[in-house]
């Protein structure tokens, strides 16, 4: 081996390495395919998701702070960071849902919940962020909702985390239901930012 081809062999290892390292540094969520991504054609069900918070003329007063009219249900399926402060999707009170079509059937066995960090929030504090939820699934509109395991929302974790599903692997699902059971704290609403549904797609034969 001349000394040339050496160090075009020294080269594409590191390269190798280097893409490795920069692999490593992704978040985990958007190193898997996602079924309920808007422009897959995932959908919201508004007739079987909570109602959008409104209050005060229309507006829901996002941290105390501004006014901002409420934003709707489907920017939570729209992928991406939670980096627009306010940019959420607001229901009533520490407990409500979100009931979304999927792009795909498929077998689920990660989600992914999205909500600004403390750093970004103008008042350094997310009590209206997501604490405890739930995820269920279901293959019909008219089947029983399975259940796929409850996780809680680190806030002072990353803005974007993501769960597995302890009871994954139970069937494929068309329909996807996020419960949430409580936020952290706001005693008005709940914001959701960003969701997103994990796994592998069914083949036609699995359905």
């Amino acid at each position: 081996m001349t000394n040339f081809e050496s160090q075009v062999n020294t080269l594409r290892e590191e390269i190798l390495r280097l893409n490795k390292v920069l692999n490593s540094l992704q978040p985990v969520a958007d190193t898997m395919p996602n079924f309920a991504l808007e422009s897959q054609e995932a959908r919201v069900l508004l007739d079987r998701s909570s109602q959008t918070y409104s209050k005060k003329g229309g507006c829901a007063y996002l941290f105390g702070i501004f006014c901002k009219r409420p934003v709707h249900p489907r920017t939570v399926l729209q992928g991406g960071s939670p980096r627009a402060v306010g940019r959420c999707w607001p229901f009533e009170g520490g407990q409500g849902h979100l009931f979304i079509a999927l792009s795909h059937p498929a077998y689920i066995s990660h989600v992914t919940l999205g909500h600004i960090s403390k750093n970004l929030s103008p008042t350094g504090t997310i009590p209206s962020a997501p604490k405890t939820f739930s995820v269920y699934g279901m293959t019909t509109l008219d089947d029983k909702e399975t259940y796929l395991g409850t996780s809680l929302f680190d806030q002072d974790g990353d803005a974007t985390q993501t769960f597995e599903l302890p009871d994954h692997g139970t069937g494929v699902f068309k329909y996807v239901k996020l419960q949430v059971e409580s936020n952290w704290g706001h005693p008005d609403y709940t914001c959701l930012y960003n969701f997103r549904v994990h796994g592998k797609l069914a083949e036609v034969t699995d359905r």
